[in-house]
């Protein structure tokens, strides 16, 4: 499948959302005809380059962005929120156009071993560590994540977690659900550490 590709200094998760102001050019011809004919688009971290001006390089691994609202100003910027869907890895770019294009696989997400029990440690991690990512300015508006299944959780988790783009780029990549579930284990762990060290102090 062909999707066009938009970079940015962010990560979007399956199942997130992602408020977006496109104003230049390339960008919104490229929303436009994705409204037109209610297609998606890609959201990819940029490896090299800028948002805005010049080329810039993606990395292999993003997330198919849906856009679930739009709003059109009269100078032609769009305002749009999209919704992560499924991961793809990159395949080929097409440059002939003013913005990116990728011949993109769609990802598997498969569960993994011990997916319902890593399920449960990380919301018993996370809930121990709400408070120190809220303190940190991130809010968690929605509590029900608790609630989620463990590929769902995997992705809450990673889109509120406080780290920097590379780790969120590792998460979005890992295979298997069981898998990246470990790994944010690891990570609350160790906010968890800092937040009582801080405390501490």
């Amino acid at each position: 499948m062909r999707l066009p590709l938009f970079p940015l200094h962010t990560v979007l998760f399956p199942e997130a959302t992602l408020a977006l102001q496109i104003f230049e050019p390339r960008y919104r011809e490229m929303i436009g005809r994705c409204l037109a004919h209610d297609e998606p688009f890609g959201v990819v971290l940029i490896l090299e380059g800028e948002e805005v001006g010049g080329p810039a390089v993606p990395r292999k691994v993003g997330t198919e962005a849906a856009i679930i609202a739009s709003e059109r100003s009269k100078d032609g910027r769009y305002d749009i929120v999209v919704e992560g869907r499924r991961r793809f890895r990159i395949l080929g770019l097409d440059r002939s156009r003013p913005y990116l294009r990728a011949d993109v696989e769609f990802l598997e997400d498969p569960l993994g071993p011990d997916a319902d029990s890593l399920a449960e440690a990380v919301a018993r991690l996370f809930e121990g560590v709400v408070q120190a990512i809220e303190a940190r300015g991130h809010v968690i508006i929605d509590e029900r994540w608790n609630q989620l299944d463990p590929r769902s959780l995997s992705y809450r988790v990673a889109a509120i977690l406080p780290a920097a783009d590379d780790t969120r780029q590792e998460l979005l990549e890992i295979l298997d659900v069981a898998s990246r579930l470990r790994r944010e284990a690891e990570l609350l762990t160790s906010i968890h550490r800092i937040g009582v060290e801080a405390g501490a102090a």
